[in-house]
């Protein structure tokens, strides 16, 4: 019942926006085929909506006009107390940091600082070149103060030989110790999987919802994006510690 006075709220919501909502439905059903659209809502900008993307292993927003006639994608700036304000990474900073919270800890592989000061997430990838040359920093960034944590995204998806290669390390009884062995030695480790190896899937479908492009892909844990691979001196200019 709160589900159906949710979804009504939020037809009303559009409709009361000046967006047709089924016009626009209608004109991305004929014209992009590859994509389902899995959400419509208004968008800060009265008369457009912002429209939630699924197709091709990922999903993005875009905007539209109310009829649904033009498509605006990349970065949409508003001009807010003295400074531009990125409006889609402004809502997958919230997304990100509700999604991050809910995270199991024990579900990620952990290098824990003793000194503790910060912590980052980084969606990471075995082959991914950056990705390696990050782990090679990890000490320091431990004894910088920073905790590092990681989470799988198979950047050729689920299915990709790597994707497979990291469900053994998610699996293996010392993960942090298989995960650096992987990217330092090119050593995979070998073992059973379980009910583990599923969360390589979980991570990537997580990293997708949060925008991940390319690894490594590092946030905090407010959901800010860091950036891609970065020194340990620059970590601790972006947390400004």
């Amino acid at each position: 019942m709160m589900a159906a006075l949710g979804l009504v709220a939020a037809t009303l919501a559009v409709a009361d926006s000046g967006v047709d909502e089924k016009a626009i439905r209608k004109s991305f059903a004929g014209t992009l085929p590859q994509f389902t659209i899995s959400k419509v809502e208004p968008a800060p900008v009265q008369g457009m909506a912002r429209v939630e993307l699924k197709g091709g292993g990922g999903s993005q927003w875009v905007y539209t006009s109310g009829d649904g006639r033009f498509v605006f994608t990349g970065d949409v700036l508003e001009l807010r107390d003295g400074k531009p304000v990125n409006l889609g990474e402004e809502r997958l900073e919230k997304v990100r940091k509700a999604g991050l919270a809910k995270v199991d800890s024990k579900r990620m592989i952990t290098y824990a600082a003793d000194d503790q000061k910060a912590e980052i997430y980084a969606f990471t990838d075995i082959t991914c070149g950056f990705c390696r040359k990050m782990h090679e920093h990890i000490e320091e960034y431990n004894e910088a103060g920073i905790t590092v944590h990681y989470l799988a995204f198979p950047r050729g998806g689920p299915a990709s030989e790597a994707a497979e290669d990291m469900r053994h390390i998610w699996c293996a009884k010392d993960r942090a110790a298989a995960l650096t062995d992987a990217k330092l030695k090119d050593k995979i480790v070998e073992n059973a999987l379980g009910s583990c190896a599923g969360q390589v899937n979980d991570e990537y479908a997580l990293g997708v919802e949060f925008g991940v492009r390319g690894t490594p892909a590092i946030y905090t844990a407010e959901g800010t994006q860091l950036g891609g691979y970065l020194t340990p001196a620059q970590m601790l200019q972006r947390l400004q510690l």
